[in-house]
């Protein structure tokens, strides 16, 4: 059995219905949002504000392939947060505090960037989860992203 964000390799599919794992990945990201809190908006055009709870919004949450197996599907979920023209966000600051919530969870955490030539502050942290799952979080001073992968079962 996997332990909670350790980078494990391909363990399987889950044995969970679509329906939980939509639930799980939209709880995944609504956490991450209420602890940065501010409007979150999805990929929808025009952006919606997210609301995990909304049955239009759970309707249109992409639903493909994993990368493993042509015959497997997960949610994918992917929300963000744009500063205000005369405003910026800490990336730095923003990224360790959701860097200490996720490892308060027991979850290990890697992290991309920030690049040297990079003006934002661009930043990235990942938690691999079991089951090809994954949940990250992303910061510069311009935007804020979350993104959540759910867990892969067999495609029906």
């Amino acid at each position: 059995m996997p332990q909670p964000g350790v980078n494990t390799p391909y363990d399987g599919l889950s044995t969970k219905s679509k329906t939980q794992l939509l639930d799980e990945t939209l709880q995944r990201v609504n956490d991450v949002a209420q602890l940065v809190g501010g409007e979150w908006l999805d990929a929808g055009i025009p952006p919606s504000v997210f609301d995990p709870a909304d049955a239009e919004q759970r309707a249109a949450w992409d639903w493909g392939p994993c990368d493993n197996k042509a015959t497997t599907g997960q949610y994918d979920v992917y929300v963000r947060q744009l500063a205000e023209p005369s405003t910026e966000f800490d990336p730095e600051a923003l990224t360790e505090k959701v860097r200490a919530h996720w490892e308060g969870l027991g979850h290990r955490v890697r992290q991309l960037g920030p690049a040297a030539q990079d003006s934002e502050g661009y930043r990235s942290i990942i938690v691999d989860l079991p089951h090809s799952a994954s949940v990250s979080f992303a910061a510069s001073t311009k935007i804020l992203k979350i993104s959540a992968s759910g867990e892969c079962i067999k495609w029906d």
